[in-house]
């Protein structure tokens, strides 16, 4: 915990790492068991030494690389062949070797397969996600055109679907926590909506004046929480009744005008009479993603936070 608390471990390359020293390390203790055989057997046999150049230089180390090597490719189940076992007493060792480096290689190909499989998840469930539309596009019989639209969406839909299971995990935080990544992270989309704008403006100068301000703060966090996201295919239309939008990602057409990124339209949503909003027909002219906040949520967070920041319903 000491180090992963202030690090950010990649828990899977160090899972990579640890296995290849655990592979390192048993290539050292069957290498050296190899090694050994070289003293159990007669001086007069044979010994898998011999095919070695100049086997007569048994140095210690010429000895360990031979070893090691043998062990290496052993192990792994290479099986170059080039040294073998000559005696009795070696081919009994290397029989044990054999079925110990089987299970020890048929465990660390299933763990680092796991591994890897882990690092890709992403990847392998966009597939499986592409290859299910596939399937449904071609059971339902779905015209050409429409099959390239869908394709398109998901494809660039890609990064829509990262940013849900970050939401997911949002979830599973405390709520002070909670409160602090959506501060971090959304707070930049809030203060591009003016009256969200003027309200940090507030509580900003009262926090240069010494001024408590953690229920406002918090209050902030929890209008953050509420914005959702939300994608519209290109050439898609939809109507902003009650909605706050934030683009964040493509164009989009709103009466006449284009919209590009951090562009915010119905700012009137806080208004109770729906007859009152300005309607907005926006149409996507590219693929793009949204920040939304309804009029129910937002009101919601006034009536939770009522007593503790008051100025935020008397600013909208």
């Amino acid at each position: 915990h000491k180090l992963e608390i202030p690090l950010s471990i990649p828990y899977q390359k160090v899972a990579l790492a640890r296995f290849l020293i655990v592979l390192g390390l048993f290539c050292h203790w069957v290498a050296c068991f190899w090694a050994m055989t070289l003293n159990l057997g007669s001086d007069y046999e044979k010994h898998w030494y011999d095919v070695i150049e100049d086997p007569d230089d048994q140095r210690p180390h010429r000895v360990y690389v031979a070893a090691f090597y043998y062990a290496c490719y052993t192990i792994t189940s290479v099986g170059y062949g080039d040294i073998t076992p000559k005696n009795v007493v070696e081919r009994s060792v290397c029989s044990g070797i054999l079925l110990a480096s089987g299970l020890a290689w048929a465990y660390i190909l299933g763990e680092v397969g796991a591994i890897v499989t882990d690092m890709t998840s992403d990847s392998v469930e966009f597939r499986r996600r592409m290859h299910h539309l596939n399937v449904m596009m071609s059971d339902q019989g779905l015209h050409h055109d429409l099959r390239r639209r869908l394709r398109s969406f998901f494809l660039q839909n890609r990064h829509h679907w990262v940013h849900q299971t970050r939401n997911r995990l949002l979830e599973s935080m405390s709520p002070q926590l909670q409160n602090d990544v959506c501060m971090q992270t959304q707070l930049h989309w809030l203060r591009k909506v003016t009256v969200f704008d003027v309200f940090m403006r507030w509580v900003e100068a009262k926090d240069r004046l010494g001024i408590y301000t953690g229920s406002f703060f918090g209050c902030v966090a929890d209008v953050t929480r509420q914005l959702r996201s939300t994608a519209f295919a290109q050439q898609e239309t939809f109507a902003n009744v009650q909605v706050l939008y934030i683009l964040s990602k493509g164009l989009v057409m709103l009466n006449k005008k284009v919209g590009a990124y951090g562009e915010v339209w119905g700012e009137d949503f806080v208004l109770s009479d729906p007859n009152l909003v300005r309607p907005i027909a926006g149409t996507a002219l590219t693929y793009i993603e949204v920040h939304y906040l309804t009029r129910e949520a937002l009101m919601e967070v006034i009536h939770r936070n009522r007593h503790g920041c008051p100025q935020l319903e008397k600013i909208v």
